[in-house]
């Protein structure tokens, strides 16, 4: 796992495990970062599962998620990473920071160590981004990144979002 993990200015980025399960399960249960996400806070139980899938999807898909952990201070600030996206629209990045980490630059830092991975790593030809269309700093992180906005999209709870995607230059495989 150790080729999968990531550095940057800020951050130290490492696949997510089940060593991860206890600090992980603090973060998912923190309505301040969850209500943001697709699936809310999590229970011990649903955050052990998520952990599990996450470890999964490296041996499976040679790309999966990282947590975030601040490289001044050794603090998990947050995760994200690359996932197969339900709605059909591919591989998606998803990020979710601390509030104590957000406003930092930390999503665009992870938005685009992710998005090199994703096309020199993994070779994908296209990654996405899914965001609420009123979370304003997630899209500004997103477009930092070199993503674009190409369309809104209801869901089927009725909620507006915005869809971003960024391609290959490399033209991926």
């Amino acid at each position: 796992m150790e080729r999968n993990r990531l550095v940057t200015d800020h951050l130290d980025l490492q696949p997510i495990t089940m060593a991860d399960a206890d600090r992980l399960a603090v973060f998912h249960a923190d309505a301040r970062v969850m209500n943001l996400l697709q699936h809310g806070v999590l229970t011990r139980e649903q955050s052990d599962a998520l952990v599990a899938n996450y470890e999964a999807e490296w041996p499976a898909l040679g790309f999966g998620n990282w947590t975030a952990t601040e490289r001044a201070t050794g603090k998990l600030v947050g995760l994200g990473g690359l996932r197969i996206h339900t709605g059909d629209h591919g591989v998606a990045i998803r990020l979710a920071f601390t509030p104590e980490a957000q406003g930092k630059g930390y999503g665009t830092e992870l938005c685009r160590a992710a998005l090199a991975f994703a096309f020199d790593v993994a070779r994908l030809d296209r990654v996405v981004a899914i965001t609420r269309s009123d979370n304003l700093p997630s899209q500004r992180s997103l477009e930092k990144s070199g993503m674009v906005r190409e369309r809104e999209i209801t869901m089927e709870s009725g909620r507006v979002v915005a869809l971003y995607a960024a391609f290959n230059p490399n033209g991926g495989r």
